[in-house]
């Protein structure tokens, strides 16, 4: 009675896909997200993409980017610098034939940045007068956890988005304020003097697959 299914068992094992760790495939992106915010959002102005390899079930990713910020409102400030994420994402389907994915990764962050602030009070003796703060070649460090989804559009054009969670931010020492803005990381006060100890974002991509070779499905 256990023939048959010995039988089944060894058919099974001899058309099982090995683990190939071999790249096949780069995904270049550009943040579709940040574009959209530089053209609806006049205080803002950023730039930024990523790149990740395929090795069997896992994708080592970069992302990267420039940004700049000049709020206007009571006060004026300003904060330009860079970002640059790199991490590994763990494929959830890598069954799919069209190669669609669902992945959850994990990165760590830096930033490098500058930012001023400048406002005018009223002094009972000396009148109005402006005063002005700036730190310069600031450094900033987080971890993020993602939850990344990747759909085919059409041929080797997909469109991707993440759900990602900010956490355990460090800021190197400032020479004036705290920065109000964090490359990369977003919004870093939530009321008053508080700063956020954790955030939330959602970035969308387009991306091109550039797939140099077949690989079977695990």
């Amino acid at each position: 009675m256990l023939l048959p299914f010995m039988g089944i068992s060894q058919i099974a094992d001899t058309v099982r896909i090995k683990p190939d760790w071999k790249p096949s495939r780069l995904h270049i992106g550009i943040d579709g997200s940040r574009l959209m915010g530089t053209a609806i959002k006049a205080h803002k102005s950023s730039l930024g993409g990523m790149v990740d390899l395929d090795f069997h079930r896992f994708l080592f990713a970069f992302e990267g980017g420039v940004e700049k910020i000049h709020r206007i409102k009571t006060y004026e400030y300003t904060n330009q610098g860079t970002f640059f994420k790199w991490g590994i994402d763990y494929n959830l389907i890598p069954h799919n034939k069209y190669r669609n994915m669902v992945s959850l990764g994990l990165r760590y962050a830096q930033s490098e940045f500058s930012d001023d602030l400048n406002f005018e009070e009223e002094n009972a003796w000396f009148g109005s007068q402006v005063l002005q703060f700036s730190n310069k070649n600031v450094s900033a460090h987080w971890t993020e956890i993602l939850l990344r989804l990747n759909v085919q559009i059409w041929k080797n054009i997909f469109l991707g988005s993440v759900l990602r969670i900010e956490l355990m931010k460090n800021i190197s020492a400032t020479d004036q304020f705290i920065p109000f803005d964090i490359p990369g990381w977003g919004r870093n006060w939530k009321s008053g003097t508080d700063e956020k100890t954790a955030n939330m974002g959602f970035s969308y991509y387009l991306i091109y697959n550039f797939s140099y070779r077949e690989k079977g499905i695990p």
